[in-house]
């Protein structure tokens, strides 16, 4: 039952997602690699139009990992003042930018350089892997999570760095050709479908085989093996 609903997640939000994908200049073409990284901290607990709107002023500012790595934390703290959390994401970038230094201009090549480097965290550092090794990896975040857990098993959610259950569902999930797209597509039906207050629940693509629908509708049945 698991393989039937994994693969009718990933066809069903990959078609979703060519007819209804959000527009953000980090997934444009012409994004570099940087901009793709450096802008998946900056979504970190912030909405993603919101950092749109900010995007071109810290890019103007710290254009590539070069301008990253002799920027200043003042300088940091300072340009993230408008995204909140700000001296939270100052830090992480200036860790990023002193691992930078210290590589002398480069970023990690491979995964053991990455485990070594300054990219703290799960979802960054599945960020980089996906984006720069082009490794199949998820960005998991909350979002991710709560649109995984209601599908497969409703339940208490539990931080996403602690849960071993969704990590392996999701690792699963994005086993896919498209496997950047279907990331995306999660993240985008995770904002505007399975909201986490007051989902969409008939209107959703998955709810055929989703779980947490299915006991809304007073549909009890086995958990998915």
């Amino acid at each position: 039952m698991r393989e039937v609903m994994v693969q009718y997640l990933q066809h069903r939000l990959l078609k979703w997602f060519d007819e209804n994908q959000r527009i953000f200049p980090w997934r444009e073409d012409r994004a570099t690699k940087y901009q793709q990284i450096v802008s998946e901290i900056l979504l970190q607990r912030t909405k993603a139009e919101t950092v749109a709107k900010y995007y071109d002023t810290f890019f103007f500012k710290f254009p590539d990992w070069n301008a990253l790595a002799n920027a200043s934390l003042e300088e940091l703290e300072e340009i993230m003042k408008p995204l909140g959390l700000y001296r939270h994401r100052a830090r992480r970038l200036y860790k990023l930018g002193e691992d930078i230094r210290r590589r002398g201009g480069r970023i990690p090549g491979n995964e053991n350089e990455l485990r070594d480097s300054g990219f703290i965290g799960l979802y960054v550092t599945n960020a980089f892997e996906l984006f720069i090794l082009r490794n199949r990896k998820p960005l998991l975040d909350v979002n991710m999570s709560r649109l995984l857990k209601r599908y497969f098993k409703p339940g208490d959610f539990i931080d996403v760095r602690h849960d071993k259950e969704i990590q392996e569902l999701a690792n699963d999930i994005i086993e896919v050709r498209r496997c950047k797209e279907l990331n995306w597509a999660i993240l985008d039906y995770a904002a505007l479908v399975c909201k986490s207050r007051n989902p969409l629940c008939g209107e959703c693509v998955l709810n055929k085989h989703c779980k947490y629908y299915g006991l809304s509708q007073g549909d009890v049945t086995e958990e998915p093996e």
